[in-house]
């Protein structure tokens, strides 16, 4: 009796292999298409998150040759099954699975079969599909895996393999809320919940939320080196307006990390940009760790001694005067900066017109203290760019800064608020300049006039409007 059964399974499972072949093979080929659309999808996902900082450029480029090579999987798959819509093929195909399907099956079980052996789990089947997307549908087997947490909720590993996976198919929300599950279940490691954390700020457009944040900082409680949790509260800081903060945050986490780390590029790359945007040369800022003064330093980690000698100028070889910087620093960091301004002048000096270069070694010359050299740099980059208010402005300031009491303002300020007007008739530095230049001639209704089309221009409560009528109550009748 058994063997008729096996006889009608067999006839369903023939039935089941030759009737797709009958069948017009269009279904395959739009499965194909859908499968081509959402690795397409994909590939502008891994854009977005190197867009956004997310991943580096050799993460993005692994996911790019991982996806392109499904995509090409895909569309072989299209072709062939394409080719396989023969009339030829499909009756060949049909007899060979009539016959040799069931007669082949017969022949492997008399010589191997064991009906009593158990067959393999059904986790163990879930895992290898995870693990081989190719074999079965992604979105099939979450599905699955979500339904069989619905009726074993307190299953920690399966919440963190469904927030994995909800993660890797983009399902950026549904990923943070299995997190939340598996954390609630009792997962209690700091890749979690930095995986966590990670996640809720992906789902935020990169924008670090206030819980994400206080979970990497939990983190760094647990593991003070994590580099994830100090990169993305260095990004908070930035998101927050707290430059210098993340700054010192990047640095700190740059210095400590070894010299092939993957991510270290990306994390230069991201201070840079942050630093360059806000007019900070990252040198001038000490780094700190997320957590400084939360937990003193253990007398195993303390650092070496740092010396304390100030590096010498040397105008030859471009090396600039660091001694303001004195103390704030060592002597290893003084000549660090120190070869890098120096090395921004030598190529600057002998390379092609670069107006942000100019401007960069206008501010770092600032930092130093050297008025000369960093007025020098501003005239540069307004030089080159004749339609440029910022560098004027700030020529004008350095130039203001260096008149003394009592002393005459330079005939280069009236100068410089004349073509920062002439390019922005509404420009507050300007007319405030413009002013002070009037005043110092003796031309009074000027500096008044000047002054009070600015107090026009600032808005109340501006702490700028008390200065400014300050000094048009000081202005002679």
């Amino acid at each position: 009796m058994i063997w008729l059964g096996y006889a009608a399974l067999t006839l369903l499972a023939v039935t089941a292999l030759v009737w797709p072949v009958i069948r017009n093979t269009r279904t395959t080929a739009q499965n194909t298409e859908a499968d081509q659309a959402v690795y397409r999808a994909q590939l502008d996902e891994v854009e977005r998150d190197l867009t956004n900082g997310l991943l580096t450029e050799a993460e993005t480029e692994t996911a790019r040759l991982e996806i392109r090579r499904r995509l090409l999987a895909a569309s072989r798959r299209a072709r062939s099954a394409t080719e396989q819509d023969a009339p030829i093929f499909r009756m060949f195909a049909v007899t060979a699975m009539a016959v040799l399907v069931p007669f082949g099956a017969l022949a492997v079980y008399l010589s191997i079969g064991t009906p009593g052996l158990p067959a393999a789990g059904m986790d163990d089947r879930r895992a290898d599909a995870l693990a081989n997307p190719d074999q079965a549908d992604f979105d099939v087997l979450i599905e699955d895996l979500a339904d069989r947490l619905r009726q074993d909720p307190d299953s920690t590993e399966g919440w963190v393999l469904l927030a994995r996976s909800y993660r890797q198919a983009n399902r950026l929300e549904d990923s943070a809320s299995a997190y939340r599950r598996a954390l609630a279940s009792g997962a209690n490691d700091t890749d979690i919940y930095t995986e966590f954390a990670d996640t809720l700020t992906a789902s935020n457009g990169g924008t670090v939320t206030p819980e994400a944040a206080d979970i990497f900082l939990a983190v760094l409680r647990s593991d003070r080196e994590e580099p994830r949790a100090r990169f993305y509260l260095g990004l908070a800081s930035a998101q927050a307006g707290n430059t210098k903060d993340a700054i010192a945050i990047w640095r700190d986490l740059t210095a400590s990390a070894p010299a092939d780390a993957p991510w270290l590029a990306m994390v230069r790359d991201q201070m840079s940009k942050v630093a360059m945007a806000n007019n900070i040369m990252p040198m001038t800022v000490t780094p700190r760790h997320p957590l400084a003064g939360e937990a003193p330093p253990s007398a195993t980690n303390a650092e070496a001694p740092k010396s304390t000698a100030v590096p010498q100028a040397d105008e030859d070889d471009f090396r600039p005067d660091v001694s303001a910087l004195a103390g704030r620093f060592s002597g290893d960091e003084l000549t660090m900066i120190q070869e890098m301004v120096g090395g921004l002048e030598a190529r600057l000096e002998f390379g092609p017109d670069d107006f942000d270069g100019w401007m960069q070694l206008g501010r770092s010359y600032g930092v130093l203290g050297a008025t000369e050299k960093s007025a020098s740099a501003y005239r540069q980059a307004a030089e080159l760019k004749e339609d440029a208010i910022q560098p004027r402005i700030l020529l004008a300031d350095l130039l203001l800064k260096a008149v003394q009491p009592g002393d005459p303002i330079p005939d280069e300020v009236a100068e410089l608020s004349g073509e920062i007007l002439l390019l922005d008739a509404s420009s507050p530095d300007g007319l405030f300049i413009a002013g002070l230049s009037a005043a110092s001639t003796g031309d009074i209704g000027l500096a008044r006039e000047r002054w009070t089309r600015l107090l026009d221009l600032l808005p109340p409560g501006d702490s700028a409007r008390d200065a400014v009528l300050r000094r048009l109550e000081e202005l002679p009748e």
